[in-house]
C-alpha cells in the first residue's frame, strides 16, 4: 500500500513539474547587423533559457553574447558563421542582455529566438519584458500584480412563479410580476415563460430534445456540460426550444424598477422587450446583463387566475486573477 501510494506521489510531482516547465517564448528576433545590437529582458531566478541563433545572410558574426546586466558574461561565441544552441540556468533574478556585434563589412542577418523554462511555480507567470531604458534607470525592484489569466464559465439557474388574477369582468387588475436579479458577470442568458400544465409539457420536450443532441458533436463545442435543455440554450446551442400560443396565454414585458411603477398605473412604459399572448415563449437575451430585473404579467383571461412560471439561466464568466512578477525601475 506504501508503495502503491509513492508510485502516485511521484507520478503526480512528475506531472506539475512538466507543468511548470512548459517553455515560453520570450524574444524571436530576425534583424540586419550593422556594429553592435543589444536587446535587454527580465529573466526569473531558476529559470533554464534556451537561446538559438543563426545567421540566415552573409557571413560570420564577429561575437554573440549573454551577460547579466551591466557587465557579468554568461556566455560567449566567436566567428559564427551557422547556427548554435545553448542552455543556460538564470540563478538570480536580473535583467538580461544578448549583444550582437557584425564582423567585416558584408551585409548580414541574424535571427534569434529566447525560451525561458520556469523551474518554479512561482515565476511561471512572469513579465519579461523591459519597459523603460536600463541604462537611464539600472536600478530596480521586484513587484507583483493581479493579472487577467483567463474566466471561469458556469451556469446560474434562477427560477419561480407568479400568480396573476384574472379580470373578473373588468373587476380586479389581471396583472402581476416576477422580480429576479442577474447574478454578477453575466455575459447573456435565456429564459423560458410558460402558463400552467405547458411548462412541464415544454421542459418534457425540451429534455428529450437535448438527450439527442448531446449525443451529437455539437455538444463537444460547450463550454460547461449543461443541466437543462435552457441552460445549453444559454450557452449557445442551437437547440430549437419548445414554444406556444395555444391554451391559456398571458402578456409579458421586461423592465426595470422604474417602468414597472408605470406599468401598474396603467402609464406609458419603455421595456426591453415584450411579448402577446404565449403559453410558452423561450428567449436568449444579451441586454440587460445586470441588475435587479421584472417579468411583468397581464392575464387574457377574464375570470379565471394563471400560474404563470419563470425559468432562467444565466451564462456568467467569472474572471480569474493570477499574480505576475515584474522589474519595476527605482526612479530617483
Amino acid at each position: 500500500m506504501r508503495f502503491l501510494v509513492f508510485i502516485f506521489a511521484l507520478f503526480l510531482n512528475i506531472a506539475l513539474v512538466a507543468q511548470n516547465k512548459a517553455p515560453i517564448l520570450v524574444a524571436d528576433q530576425t534583424f540586419k547587423v550593422e556594429g553592435t545590437h543589444e536587446f535587454t529582458y527580465a529573466l526569473a531566478e531558476g529559470d533554464i533559457v534556451d537561446f538559438h541563433v543563426q545567421v540566415i545572410g552573409g557571413r560570420k558574426l564577429k561575437s554573440v553574447e549573454i551577460l547579466r546586466y551591466p557587465s557579468e558574461m554568461l556566455f560567449r561565441s566567436y566567428e559564427l558563421d551557422t547556427a548554435l544552441q545553448r542552455n543556460i540556468q538564470i540563478q538570480q533574478t536580473d535583467v538580461y542582455v544578448v549583444r550582437v556585434t557584425e564582423s567585416g563589412l558584408s551585409k548580414k542577418v541574424c535571427r534569434f529566438t529566447l525560451h525561458r523554462t520556469p523551474t518554479r511555480a512561482e515565476t511561471k507567470r512572469f513579465d519579461t519584458r523591459l519597459a523603460w531604458d536600463i541604462k537611464q534607470y539600472p536600478r530596480y525592484q521586484i513587484r507583483q500584480r493581479q493579472v487577467l489569466a483567463g474566466n471561469r464559465t458556469e451556469v446560474v439557474a434562477i427560477g419561480g412563479q407568479s400568480t396573476v388574477p384574472g379580470g373578473n369582468f373588468y373587476t380586479k387588475s389581471p396583472v402581476n410580476h416576477y422580480q429576479f436579479t442577474l447574478p454578477p458577470h453575466t455575459v447573456r442568458w435565456a429564459y423560458r415563460v410558460s402558463v400552467g400544465q405547458a411548462a412541464i409539457e415544454a421542459r418534457k420536450k425540451d429534455s428529450e430534445k437535448l438527450s439527442q443532441m448531446l449525443k451529437t458533436s455539437a455538444a463537444k463545442a460547450l463550454v460547461v456540460e449543461p443541466h437543462s435543455a435552457l441552460a445549453a440554450f444559454a450557452l449557445g446551442m442551437a437547440i430549437n426550444m419548445t414554444t406556444s400560443s395555444a391554451g391559456e396565454d398571458v402578456e409579458y414585458a421586461l423592465l426595470d424598477d422604474t417602468n414597472l411603477a408605470l406599468f401598474y398605473k396603467k402609464e406609458t412604459y419603455q421595456s426591453f422587450m415584450q411579448q402577446g399572448a404565449i403559453t410558452v415563449d423561450a428567449q436568449r437575451r444579451y441586454n440587460p446583463l445586470s441588475g435587479t430585473l421584472y417579468f411583468a404579467f397581464r392575464n387574457n383571461n377574464w375570470v379565471e387566475s394563471i400560474n404563470v412560471l419563470v425559468d432562467i439561466e444565466a451564462v456568467t464568466e467569472i474572471p480569474i486573477y493570477e499574480t505576475e512578477i515584474y522589474l519595476e525601475p527605482i526612479r530617483l
